[in-house]
């Protein structure tokens, strides 16, 4: 991934300011990001949003005079633009019996029937199944005094929130890249410890 030439000085908390794209891989478990592996490379993108939901509610005895607060959901949810258009990518991404994906097989349509048997990426869906929830992890290498620094997101279990959308351009326009905008809620993975069982950041950023 290409690196930006800004470099952090000056901040209250030594290198700490997130900057760039991430480089994004999904896999079953979190247990395959172990030491820097991203599982399945899904390609370059920009991670757009991160929102923790935090539902409260309130249990209160009958001989008590105050409630007691407690967390009665808890769940995230990440926006984020993949720019490689890549087809079993999508198969990975969602997850469960919607699609059937097949990298390099015969095709059906592609230039008619004419050029039967040429070698293409398909990618199909339309079914309702189950949703399998999977981890995914978000990767940003920046630029700190010279040298690179990493920052990762592993969300231990999500799935997928909306279906595809394409806003296809011009190949005029200034910006000719076409983004593939995605939505994922993550829940949480109960066979995890208490307070570790939606995600964890790690980051090279203030060391």
């Amino acid at each position: 991934m290409a690196l930006g030439h800004f470099q952090q000085t000056s901040l209250t908390n030594a290198a700490t300011i997130l900057m760039g794209g991430f480089r994004l891989g999904v896999a079953a478990s979190a247990a395959a990001f172990a030491e820097g592996s991203l599982g399945t490379i899904l390609g370059i993108g920009n991670l757009t949003g991160i929102t923790e939901n935090i539902g409260r509610s309130t249990i209160q005895a009958g001989n008590s005079n105050a409630p007691d607060e407690v967390v009665a959901t808890h769940s995230l949810t990440i926006n984020f633009e993949l720019l490689e258009f890549w087809p079993p990518s999508f198969d990975a991404i969602r997850g469960g019996g919607l699609d059937i994906e097949n990298a390099a097989t015969a095709s059906t349509y592609v230039a008619g029937a004419t050029s039967a048997g040429t070698t293409v990426n398909t990618f199909s869906t339309g079914g309702l199944n189950a949703l399998t929830g999977k981890a995914f992890a978000f990767e940003n290498t920046t630029m700190v005094g010279g040298a690179t620094a990493l920052t990762i997101l592993v969300v231990y279990k999500a799935t997928i929130e909306q279906g595809l959308v394409f806003t296809p351009k011009s190949d005029h326009d200034t910006d000719p890249a076409m983004v593939m905008p995605f939505t994922l809620t993550g829940e949480l993975e109960t066979s995890r410890t208490k307070g570790d069982q939606l995600f964890i950041i790690e980051s090279e950023l203030g060391v």
